[in-house]
């Protein structure tokens, strides 16, 4: 009797293992909303968050070699780089991941990329919405700057103020009051958040991440 009792046991944790296993894996998992304000409205972009690659955003005192040794070394990525983007002060490199990651393993694995000094940042990608013609792009992310316009074009010294409270700065000023802001990861919160944070402020007639638009290889 106690025998039957102990297999009538392991039979029940068994199918309740097997249900676990079975249940869908949640990728949608966002610890924070994704979306951005375009024309006063929320534009959400959390149902084209991309699960298999990631953009990184290197400091432009690494070289290419030392920027894939630090990939290849971290074991979550394939050994090849997708595109890489040079820019003035950085390079953009867009990896894949080794296994389809959910939203908030994405936002733990750039917690841990940016602890390292070689990375500026690193960012979630989305699918891309770029077209002209035929061609269209295959993923966009932000990167390490938004654009911003205020209302009142006297305010600078408003907009310096908060630049100083969000670790933020200005990269450019452009004509009609608007400016690039720059953005990395000891700034409070990423491009994509930071644009919509100074929004709400209500200083800015708009405040967008600037978009970055990638085919890859």
């Amino acid at each position: 009797m106690f025998r039957l009792q102990i297999i009538t046991l392991l039979w029940i944790l068994t199918l309740v293992s097997c249900e676990k296993d079975n249940q869908p894996i949640n990728y949608n998992d966002c610890p924070t909303e994704h979306f951005y304000y375009y024309n006063d409205e929320k534009y959400y972009i959390d149902s084209i968050i991309e699960h298999d690659y990631l953009l990184i955003g290197f400091n432009s005192k690494s070289s290419i070699s030392e920027m894939n040794d630090f990939l290849d070394g971290t074991n979550i990525f394939d050994n090849q780089n997708l595109s890489v983007l040079e820019k003035e002060n950085n390079t953009l490199i867009i990896r894949k991941f080794k296994t389809t990651q959910t939203c908030t393993k994405i936002s733990n694995i750039i917690s841990d990329i940016q602890k390292d000094n070689k990375v500026d940042f690193a960012a979630y990608t989305y699918t891309g919405q770029f077209c002209i013609g035929f061609n269209c792009t295959e993923l966009m992310s932000y990167a390490d700057e938004f654009i911003a316009r205020l209302n009142d074009t006297t305010q600078l010294e408003k907009l310096q103020t908060l630049c100083l409270l969000t670790d933020t700065w200005i990269l450019e000023e452009k004509k009609l009051g608007r400016y690039v802001i720059g953005v990395d990861k000891n700034s409070q919160g990423n491009a994509l958040e930071l644009a919509n944070s100074f929004y709400e402020t209500d200083m800015f007639h708009y405040c967008e991440p600037n978009f970055h638009y990638f085919n890859i290889e």
